[in-house]
């Protein structure tokens, strides 16, 4: 990965980004090793929630996402809280991802799995808000069915990219 950064740089792109949520595990070493300043999901993520005041946010996404601190550690720098689903829960959220959602499989009773897990969440945790922090979430949860304010990890990402390569 830190190969094909450094080509990148090396060829004068002014934006260099990792795409995938789960990839951002490698992100600090990526930058470590490269020096190049790359554009992060968590910190894009975090400034969005920050900036809509959110205390408490949920976070889906694979498994590495929600278990790793990777995607938590802006956000607990700067004072929200972070609440992942239990074990059980987890573990039906990775496999809805990679057996179903991965496939462009998307089930009414998925999204419904999905939706009671966010209000067990909201009221035994208080969340305020839930990261969508996979590239798949967001063909079965939005602003449109979510209980809780949404934020799509992709298009938060999308919209830092296309300000910083517009400035």
């Amino acid at each position: 990965m830190a190969e094909k950064v450094n080509n990148l740089a090396s060829s004068n792109a002014e934006v260099i980004s990792l795409t995938a949520v789960t990839m951002h595990m490698v992100y600090d070493a990526v930058v470590e090793k490269t020096g190049v300043s790359l554009v992060s999901i968590p910190k894009a993520v975090c400034e969005e929630i920050v900036a809509n005041g959110i205390k408490k946010v949920g976070l889906f996404g694979t498994l590495a996402t929600m278990e790793q601190d990777y995607m938590k550690k802006d956000l607990i720098e700067n004072g929200v809280q972070v609440f992942v689903p239990n074990e059980e829960e987890r573990a039906l959220i990775g496999k809805r991802i990679y057996e179903e959602l991965e496939k462009g499989i998307v089930k009414e009773s998925t999204l419904a799995e999905l939706i009671g897990i966010i209000n067990r969440m909201k009221e035994d945790d208080g969340i305020e808000g839930l990261i969508l922090g996979c590239t798949e979430l967001p063909l079965i949860l939005s602003s449109d069915n979510c209980p809780v304010k949404c934020f799509d990890s992709v298009e938060v990402h999308l919209k830092k990219l296309i300000k910083l390569a517009m400035e």
